[in-house]
Formats: C-alpha cells, structure tokens, sequence
C-alpha cells in the first residue's frame, strides 16, 4: 500500500514538473529574444519547460509502474530511475539549460518550483527504494 502511495504521488509530480513551466515560461507572456535581422527567437526558458516535458513523462510512467509493481526487483530499478529523472528535473534549469535572466515568471516560478519537484521526486524515489531494498513491505503484502 505504502508503494502504491508513493507511486501516485510520483505520477503527480511528474504532472506538475511536465504542465507548470509550459505556463510560467517567457514564451508564454509573449516575450523573445530579437535578432538584429528583426527575427524572434525563443529563450532559454522555452527549451527548458520543453525539456521538463520529455522528463515528465517517463516520471509519470515510471510512478505509474511502480503504483502497480509487485516485484521487489522491480521497485528497485523504478526506485533507481526515479531518482534519476528527478534529478534530470533539477539538472535541467540550473545545469543543463537554464533559465533566462529576466525577472520574470521563468526565473520566479519555473526554476525554484522545477527544482522542488525534482527534490520531491527523487525523495520519493529514494523513499520507495529504500522499502524495496529493506524488504519492509513484501510481495505478499502489497496488493
């Protein structure tokens, strides 16, 4: 029961991290970078809620996978997977992509709260494996 919980809770993380930079990014108050050709381009915050799409996702499965798991082996690499995406999720405002560095809603909002999710992820992962390691919850009781 105590993984299926962790699962779910997974799922919505994984949901938050994929919807909330799509509606706190530069691109979404009609703000781009101008060329001196007069082109407009997408900012650094753009890639990145795109990147915590194609994060989100396989969180959102692999929450979904482990809500319904009943092997311990398969917790474990769920366990261990989670972690990682979650920390993909932190990685990808503060390391990998980045954010603009305008005061904006991207700097504000998307960055701290995809940073939270992604700790709140791995934690949870982490959490998950940790039963799955210590045998706490077996197959017979988790149903």
């Amino acid at each position: 029961m105590v993984i299926r919980v962790l699962g779910i809770a997974l799922v919505i993380v994984a949901l938050l991290a994929a919807v909330v930079p799509a509606f706190t990014n530069c691109t979404a108050e009609d703000l781009y970078i101008q060329t001196a050709d007069g082109r407009q381009i997408d900012m650094k915050c753009f890639w990145t809620s795109r990147a915590s799409i194609a994060v989100g996702i396989p969180l959102a499965a692999v929450g979904l996978m482990l809500a319904f798991s009943r092997r311990v082996e398969s917790r474990r690499v769920l366990g261990v997977l989670g972690v990682l995406l979650g920390g993909a999720l932190v990685a990808l405002p503060t390391v990998l992509i980045g954010v603009c560095k305008m005061d904006k809603l991207c700097l504000n909002v998307m960055k701290p709260s995809l940073i939270l999710l992604g700790i709140v992820a791995m934690g949870l992962s982490a959490l998950a494996l940790v039963f799955a390691r210590s045998g706490i919850i077996s197959d017979d009781t988790a149903s």
